[in-house]
């Protein structure tokens, strides 16, 4: 008589071999993800997927100096348009600190949460950043009805796998994973339940792993050269940030011509009357700060600092929509508590809502912006003291922006 262990066993022995004779066929095709890449190339900011899901890859292709930096859209930036992003700041000089993006649009607290339990196991360095969206915490959450639509069965696989992490941990993400509508099923394949459920998981992570390695190869052929330094390995020390910031506002200027506003023309153009942000309020997004507070609780776990990036909201465009200055005062409030409450860092640019040229457009930093984000990551990697930094280690955060757009009407 055939037992039921019997036929798990004789199944997984099967399917086993079906996928080791998958990843073999297939070794000749596409590389290894635990494999070193073209080393002439540089990897931390290189934006989106494949990249974020293959933990393997990044891990053995991120530079000696990289941070992992959590976020989402305003990664998305190229240099043609705003020439102050970090790749250009960092990437191409040789600083001491790199910023290694993970995350795509729409990547709200949990993703990142899942993200973190993924990969800050095996930080080579134990500072890490998120970028905290206000719009995550919009009513209703943002864009969580968006979650089972990003979630990525090969992170929360890593992050179950994650023994730094307390099984309440686990438990809460997994909970919230079904919340948001992932299916029992793959969470428990991804936590291999039962025997049955590891062996959807080997099929699933077998057909996730060969989607990524085919289409690994383009973006690592993609993905932009090593500057000289980088290649001769010549320390640049730290940035001159005045002379960034002054070139920052002549790249603004010349990219923002037909507003006051400081947002680049095509968007302006396209977007001036498109405005998603009216009727908004922070007052209905519990279940988003639970989710921050998720991700806080995994990077202590893994025994990470965090510094918490605190975007602004554009000031000239948030009175114009209705969304007033002491509703976003509450918001900025709330963030350093639970900053303060977790431990953690965070870098308040809240003082920067009326700069001009902080923002690209009405959401996303631009010139000027960036090269406060990259100023404040530089300056907690190595411990020192920033304007815009505060909470675990700094007090509070004395920044001032220029606040040339304040008085400004649309």
């Amino acid at each position: 008589m055939i037992t039921r262990r019997t036929l798990l066993k004789t199944t997984a022995g099967s399917l086993a071999a079906l996928g080791a004779g998958l990843v073999g066929a297939d070794e000749f095709l596409y590389p290894k993800l635990e494999n070193k890449a073209d080393g002439s190339r540089i990897y931390d900011y290189v934006y989106g997927m494949p990249k974020s899901e293959a933990v393997d890859f990044v891990l053995a292709n991120m530079s000696d100096d990289g941070r992992f930096c959590f976020g989402t859209s305003e990664f998305y930036f190229n240099a043609d348009l705003i020439p102050e992003i970090a790749l250009k700041v960092f990437g191409d000089n040789n600083p001491g600190v790199d910023m290694t993006l993970i995350g795509e649009p729409f990547d709200q607290s949990l993703w990142q949460a899942i993200a973190a339990g993924a990969y800050c196991a095996h930080a080579k360095n134990k500072e890490c950043v998120l970028f905290v969206s206000p719009q995550w915490f919009f009513k209703s959450g943002g864009a969580q009805n968006k979650f089972s639509g990003k979630f990525n069965y090969e992170l929360y696989r890593n992050f179950c796998q994650n023994t730094m992490l307390s099984q309440t941990t686990k438990d809460k993400v997994r909970e919230r994973a079904r919340e948001l509508g992932i299916s029992s099923d793959t969470l428990a394949a991804a936590n291999q339940d039962t025997p049955f459920d590891t062996l959807n998981d080997l099929q699933i992570h077998e057909e996730k792993t060969l989607r990524i390695r085919s289409e690994l190869e383009k973006m690592i052929q993609g993905s932009p050269s090593k500057s000289k330094a980088r290649l001769q390995g010549i320390p640049t020390g730290e940035p001159d940030w005045e002379a960034w910031l002054e070139q920052a506002t002549a790249d603004g200027q010349a990219r923002c011509t037909n507003n006051e506003i400081g947002v680049y023309d095509s968007y302006w153009e396209k977007n001036k009357n498109y405005q998603s942000e009216r009727g908004q309020n922070f007052d209905e997004a519990e279940s988003e700060w639970s989710d921050l507070s998720l991700f806080l609780d995994v990077t202590r776990e893994c025994g990470m600092s965090v510094l918490m990036i605190m975007l602004p909201m554009h000031g000239p465009w948030y009175d114009h929509v209705g969304i007033d200055e002491s509703q976003r005062a509450a918001w900025y409030a709330r963030v350093r508590d639970v900053a303060d409450s977790a431990g953690a860092t965070y870098a308040d640019f809240s003082p920067c809502e009326y700069e001009r040229y902080f923002f690209c457009d009405t959401v996303h930093p631009g010139w000027r912006g960036w090269v406060h984000i990259e100023r404040a990551v530089y300056h907690f990697v190595n411990g020192q003291d920033d304007e815009f930094l505060g909470g675990w280690g700094y007090g509070n955060a004395e920044g001032a922006g220029t606040d040339d757009m304040r008085g400004i009407q649309l």
